[in-house]
């Protein structure tokens, strides 16, 4: 499975136009990120929704031009065959440079000395929640909401009940139809009311980014 914008977006913290915006070829610059899947239309995969999450919190404290400068940095500076989903970078108070965290435990400036030793800083996890500069609140990226969780190896990373593979989708709809939470659980016995709940409560939050978009 993979992700449509609508669900990236709730996941990553970017807006819908922010998402289009970075999968376009800009002045001869490259995309800051091409969907996984392909761009008609855009589809992304999990990999794709850790960037973009690390993309969402550099832009809170510097500008595009800065995070697309150590984005190519540290992708210039990276083995074939690696991915910048599975780097730590952060940004510095005052967004006046970038800081790259090596697998070595080195911190590298990204942006203003490149390759020069950086500040060391504390990496903020990319995985737990956080608010955007906007206001936006970006749900834990392993439980987005109360009885649901992510795991890239079930489902392709797409929201499931706990302890199940049923999708937060699939229970959303059904709470759409008119059935109660008992009614759902009736037909899928094995998933909790906390995850019926939390999977209509995500889907909520999912239906309004697409109406604000």
């Amino acid at each position: 499975m993979v992700y449509s914008t609508q669900l990236a977006a709730a996941l990553s913290g970017a807006t819908e136009s922010q998402l289009r915006y970075w999968r376009r070829t800009r002045n001869g610059e490259p995309p800051l990120l091409a969907p996984e899947y392909g761009s008609r239309p855009a589809l992304y995969s999990y990999r794709d929704i850790v960037t973009l999450r690390m993309f969402a919190r550099l832009r809170e404290e510097i500008s595009l031009q800065r995070v697309r400068k150590a984005v190519a940095y540290v992708e210039s500076q990276l083995p074939e065959g690696a991915d910048i989903s599975e780097e730590q970078i952060r940004a510095l108070p005052g967004g006046g440079s970038v800081v790259w965290i090596s697998k070595d435990g080195d911190y590298v400036d990204a942006v203003a000395q490149p390759g020069q030793p950086g500040i060391r800083v504390v990496m903020e996890d990319i995985f737990r929640s956080f608010t955007t500069f906007r206001g936006q609140h970006v749900p834990d990226l392993v439980h987005p909401a109360a009885g649901l969780v992510i795991d890239p190896a079930v489902r392709g990373g797409v929201p499931v009940a706990e302890g199940t593979r049923i999708t937060y989708d699939r229970l959303a709809a059904l709470r759409q139809d008119g059935l109660s939470v008992d009614e759902v659980r009736e037909l899928y016995p094995w998933v909790s009311a906390e995850s019926v709940e939390g999977a209509t409560e995500f889907a909520h939050r999912v239906e309004e980014l697409v109406r604000a978009a």
